[in-house]
């Protein structure tokens, strides 16, 4: 019996040997007949073929942005605008080439090393990557040193917790 082919969401997902789930065992994806070691997810019964996720161009990107706390708001608007509907904040402390700043309090002069910072994570389609940081870049941008950072990662695999749905339709 063969299993029908993947389409382009569904690639690096496999279902996994029952009987080897049922012995509490490493799982196996079948794969033209050759069975190849596979990575489990969450222990949702997700299984990740290794060969197929190393070569193929990844679906999903995480991006972590580093802004200044005044732009949430207009980085916000900007997302919403390209159609990202979901973000997750955080503030933090932090410095990079900036190293702190020094300030006068009561005639006293202090370092302040660590500075805070709003740090937004956002899950995304792999076509949207380029739109949502030029969204980011162009909202949290004040041409001043202190501006932030952005990091975009590959995202391997995504599951809404609600309905089981995984990939792209998760996010």
């Amino acid at each position: 019996m063969h299993a029908p082919p993947l389409d382009s969401l569904t690639r690096a997902v496999a279902l996994f040997d029952a009987p080897a789930a049922a012995r509490n065992e490493h799982p196996v994806v079948r794969n033209g007949g050759s069975l190849n070691p596979c990575r489990k997810a969450w222990g949702t019964g997700l299984q990740i073929n290794e060969a197929q996720v190393s070569g193929r161009d990844l679906l999903m990107k995480y991006i972590v942005a580093i802004i200044q706390p005044g732009r949430l708001s207009a980085v916000h608007d900007a997302l919403m605008a390209i159609g990202i509907e979901g973000l997750t904040t955080s503030e933090v402390q932090g410095y990079g080439r900036q190293k702190g700043k020094t300030e006068v309090y009561s005639g006293a002069e202090y370092t302040v090393n660590f500075l805070p910072k709003v740090k937004i994570e956002i899950a995304v389609d792999g076509k949207m990557v380029e739109s949502a940081c030029d969204a980011i870049k162009s909202a949290a941008e004040s041409g001043k040193i202190g501006d932030g950072k952005i990091f975009v990662l590959d995202l391997e695999s995504a599951l809404r917790i609600r309905t089981g749905e995984t990939g792209n339709s998760a996010l």
